[in-house]
């Protein structure tokens, strides 16, 4: 598995495959936040070809029962839910290809990553078992 620098997790996710898919944040502008000043860029999405090779990782060393075990996976970074609804499915294909037995992911997400995504689109991520986002309230956004 691949990760870069300090993985955040909320506490109730304890229990989920923890799989890189950003690292960073998008924003970066927060006054209080210094949880990701350590990176020396500001934010990326992992290649999909490490996705897949954490993903064999884990199916390879999880063999049998196992694996079988694995139902929720959580995708790190300060925001995975900014990218796009292709790269978004694609990643959730991805999993649900090595990790047939996942049923539910989650991710942190800033509002605005969420108002960028089409009602319809919101609907079809839900199917594909993103149903947890951790929307923090430090967005600074008045309306929200």
């Amino acid at each position: 598995m691949h990760y870069t620098g300090t993985i955040w997790r909320p506490p109730y996710e304890a229990t989920s495959l923890l799989l890189e898919v950003t690292a960073g944040c998008t924003h970066h502008k927060c006054k209080f936040c210094t949880l990701y000043h350590d990176l020396p860029f500001k934010f990326r999405m992992s290649p999909l070809e490490d996705i897949a090779c954490d993903l064999q990782e884990v199916k390879r060393t999880t063999k049998g029962w196992d694996s079988e075990r694995i139902d929720r996976v959580f995708l790190t970074g300060a925001n995975p839910f900014v990218l796009s609804y292709n790269k978004l499915t694609a990643i959730a294909d991805l999993i649900h290809k090595y990790l047939p037995s996942v049923k539910s992911m989650g991710s942190f997400a800033r509002i605005t990553d969420v108002t960028l995504k089409t009602d319809e689109e919101l609907t079809k991520l839900r199917t594909f078992g993103y149903d947890g986002l951790t929307i923090g309230i430090e967005t600074g956004d008045d309306e929200a």
